[in-house]
């Protein structure tokens, strides 16, 4: 485990980033399982940084991306936490020149977000990719809540949902994410077998939640 950062706005809830490419969100009343468990970079998360909304939660990484995952729904408590998230980031940050991220945080109006990274740079970042900066035309402001309303009316369709989660990323990034993928299906096959040909059926599928913890200690 690399680090841990507790929420501002409800402290018994933290988020961790881990040697394992993944970021993960507790409860402290309940350690025994993970709220979330959050998906994308290929390389150890070095950073976890909490957004002021206490919404969202900000990584970087040694794969040279900055990653934005959602935790829970908009104006929801901690038991929402993971009740509307899916583990994968919604939006990546990322240049040719950035190197490893060591260090990333927030701003406190929630628009802005910073990264140091090992080639001795501290960049800003905007919170939403797409969002313009500077005051809004009322006809610009009204075309932008149209094409939103249009996103969430139609994003259960396959060719939107696409669309509307396809992010640019590194080609490193990219092929590592295929490679992983192959190897997740390959360890989800032998399970399978195992649990399919173990005797009276005792092998059970484990919860990939429940691989998260190694260890209980009282």
């Amino acid at each position: 485990m690399q680090l841990s950062r507790m929420e501002s706005m409800e402290p018994y809830m933290f988020a961790v980033g881990n040697e394992d490419y993944n970021a993960f969100t507790f409860n402290m009343r309940k350690l025994h399982r993970p709220t979330g468990v959050h998906k994308g970079h290929v390389g150890a998360v070095t950073s976890v940084s909490w957004s002021p909304t206490g919404m969202e939660f900000v990584t970087g990484s040694y794969d040279k991306t900055i990653r934005m995952f959602s935790v829970r729904k908009e104006g929801g408590t901690a038991a929402h936490v993971g009740s509307n998230s899916t583990g994968v980031s919604r939006d990546v940050y990322h240049t040719k020149r950035m190197r490893r991220v060591f260090c990333v945080g927030c701003t406190l109006d929630h628009k802005y977000l910073l990264s140091g990274s090992d080639d001795t740079t501290i960049r800003m970042w905007k919170a939403r990719s797409s969002e313009k900066i500077g005051q809004l035309l009322v006809r610009e402001e009204t075309s932008l809540q149209y094409r939103n309303a249009l996103v969430q009316k139609y994003v259960h369709l396959p060719e939107v949902k696409r669309i509307h989660k396809s992010r640019c990323v590194p080609k490193f990034v990219k092929k590592q994410t295929q490679a992983e993928m192959v190897q997740k299906e390959k360890r989800r096959r032998k399970e399978g077998n195992v649990v399919k040909h173990s005797k009276l059926r005792t092998k059970k599928f484990t919860d990939e939640k429940a691989k998260a913890i190694v260890k209980t200690v009282d």
